[in-house]
């Protein structure tokens, strides 16, 4: 990996269950949030007691520049824990680093799918705000070499030159029916 990229770590978040996802629509669960200042991850493996430790796509990354510009179109102030990332960063493009690999600090990661809004966001956080993150939900990745995180200015560097903005969005086609 060549390319360095200044990047901040503002907001770590887990949860022992879900809050939306699995739950009928629109009945909203009781689990609480943990704001940790640093982060344990293991190779294989998702965030300690998280929802997702074992799945698919164990961390979720959320850029600060896109909850920002959704502030600033709503004209309101969102709690960015109620995203239900496990990681807010600034810096980079989120949907660049899907099918890479890329390194913060000591951890590596591998940028899996991008991590596709819900209808809650519509019910939980503002309404019209579903629209707003489509192509821009996130970064579902997966880690391949553990290590801590803390809450700082750090490098990530990957191979990929990355050009994109923080906010732009990723282009999403539908497939052909049939």
């Amino acid at each position: 990996m060549r390319h360095a990229y200044p990047v901040t770590l503002h907001h770590f978040f887990t949860s022992a269950k879900h809050n939306y996802f699995t739950r009928p629509k629109f009945e909203v669960g009781s689990a609480p949030t943990q704001y940790p200042d640093t982060l344990e991850f293991r190779a294989g493996r998702g965030l300690k007691g998280d929802r997702f430790e074992e799945g698919t796509y164990p961390i979720t990354f959320f850029s600060l520049e896109i909850a920002q510009e959704i502030e600033s179109t709503f004209e309101c102030s969102i709690d960015i824990a109620l995203y239900r990332r496990n990681i807010v960063i600034s810096g980079v493009n989120l949907c660049e680093l899907i099918g890479q690999q890329f390194r913060i600090g000591e951890v590596l990661f591998e940028g899996m799918a991008h991590c596709n809004p819900c209808t809650w966001m519509d019910a939980v956080i503002h309404k019209g705000l579903y629209r707003q993150m489509k192509g821009r939900g996130g970064l579902r990745a997966k880690v391949i070499e553990g290590g801590t995180l803390k809450l700082e200015t750090t490098i990530l560097s990957s191979d990929k030159v990355l050009i994109k903005e923080p906010t732009e969005a990723m282009r999403l086609s539908r497939l052909p029916k049939g």
